[in-house]
């Protein structure tokens, strides 16, 4: 009997322009500066992507104690308002994020991260802490200096 986990969903308001925001989610090299799920200890990730539908991307977070693989396959581009992709890492396989991003105002972004299809409800709060940490990285590290 399959157990239904519920979707993480964080929403954010970003002091940037969307397509910047957007280009940090889809530019490897810019990837690299901010996908990091800790906070501290901070060392830039190794990013490819291929960013079309179908395309695939990875990313290897260097931990302190070990380097983790994060893989997956884009599902879905609307250039500047939505991506989407399949997540695999040690702990899941094949989940779902759905990015969205709405600009509210010229240097003001509204994003939407829902993260889908957790085997546990542990595995979906690790997740839930890694992508507020990453967030966190982002602002500080990339969109800072687009801060009002």
């Amino acid at each position: 009997m399959a157990v239904d986990f519920d979707d993480l969903v964080i929403k954010r308001t970003f002091n940037c322009p969307k397509r910047t925001l957007f280009d940090a989610w889809s530019q490897p090299s810019i990837m690299a500066k901010w996908l990091f799920a800790r906070r501290e200890d901070f060392c830039d990730s190794t990013v490819t992507n291929s960013f079309t539908v179908g395309g695939k991307y990875s990313i290897i977070m260097h931990m302190p104690s070990s380097d983790v693989r994060l893989f997956g396959e884009y599902t879905a581009i609307t250039r500047y308002s939505q991506i989407a992709f399949t997540w695999s890492s040690p702990v899941i396989s094949n989940s779902r994020v759905d990015l969205a991003f709405k600009e509210t105002s010229t240097n003001r972004t509204e994003f939407t991260l829902t993260h889908t299809l957790f085997p546990s409800e542990e595995i979906r709060a690790q997740h839930g802490e890694g992508w507020l940490a990453c967030l966190d990285n982002l602002e500080s590290r990339v969109l800072s200096d687009f801060a009002v």
